[in-house]
């Protein structure tokens, strides 16, 4: 097993449903053990996990904290000093869409690319798309996102490809391999506003200077508060379950952090 397979497999049952699910099992095996107390209790808390992660306040209070750790950029005020490059990075495709004859970028990655095209139009900078290939035998998603940058938006700054990055931290990484080559150190950052904290740790740690442009908001503002909001719906507990990702994967990163610190 590759570590990026161990990695992957370990996340879908960090996270819910997986996580659910495992807990449910334990419930069955503890029942057959004749452990029963413990068998319903695990099921019980299984249920009650679906029910809360699956409802509006807890998808608030697990996605809203991440997505709001940094504002949108203002194009009528960018920085100074400029960055020098944009960096967009990948978030999945779309195998075999029957509409597009073969695989094509998903929503989340294609609101990221427009959002690169929209800054690269005010700034002129060259963009970096990093992501590699989703699945055996299929394009890179850099090769997608630069097509769509130049098919679909007309962008026609310098497009700069990082092919093989299959997780944050290696966007960061081969990222700054592509850069170094340019002396370029300053960049915006563009990904979903829910990945940006975890994306902007990384990049951070091997030195960037970065520039946040959140884009792909996941839940409305401004809602007011109704008991329909406590009715479980598939769509809170799928972005709940993209936010605990986001966590587990910044817990990760700490614990990777500890390890390799001499003093612990």
């Amino acid at each position: 097993m590759t570590y990026a397979t161990l990695l992957t497999t370990a996340a879908a049952f960090l996270q819910p449903p997986g996580l659910l699910l495992v807990l449910s099992a334990l419930g069955i095996v503890l029942a057959l053990l004749g452990m029963r107390f413990w068998a319903a209790s695990l099921v019980l808390l299984s249920m009650l996990g679906l029910y809360a992660l699956s409802i509006g306040p807890v998808a608030r209070g697990l996605v809203l904290p991440l997505e709001d750790a940094y504002p949108p950029l203002n194009l009528r005020y960018l920085p100074q000093p400029s960055p020098q490059a944009i960096v967009v990075l990948a978030g999945g495709t779309v195998a075999n869409a029957p509409d597009r004859g073969g695989t094509t970028l998903s929503a989340r990655t294609f609101a990221r690319v427009r959002a690169a095209a929209q800054l690269a139009r005010a700034t002129g900078l060259p963009i970096v798309v990093s992501g590699g290939r989703p699945r055996w035998g299929e394009d890179p998603e850099a090769e997608l996102m630069a097509a769509a940058l130049r098919d679909e938006f007309h962008v026609d700054n310098p497009i700069w490809m990082e092919d093989k990055a299959f997780n944050t931290a290696q966007n960061a990484s081969r990222t700054m391999d592509l850069l170094e080559r340019h002396g370029i150190r300053r960049i915006y950052l563009v990904t979903s506003a829910l990945h940006m904290p975890r994306a902007m740790e990384w990049f951070q740690h091997v030195e960037f200077q970065v520039v946040p442009v959140p884009t792909d908001y996941r839940l409305d503002r401004g809602v007011k508060t109704s008991w329909t909001q406590w009715l479980p719906r598939a769509g809170y507990l799928s972005v709940t379950s993209e936010a605990l990702h986001e966590y587990v994967g910044r817990w990760w990163k700490w614990l990777r952090e500890q390890a390799a610190d001499p003093e612990i």
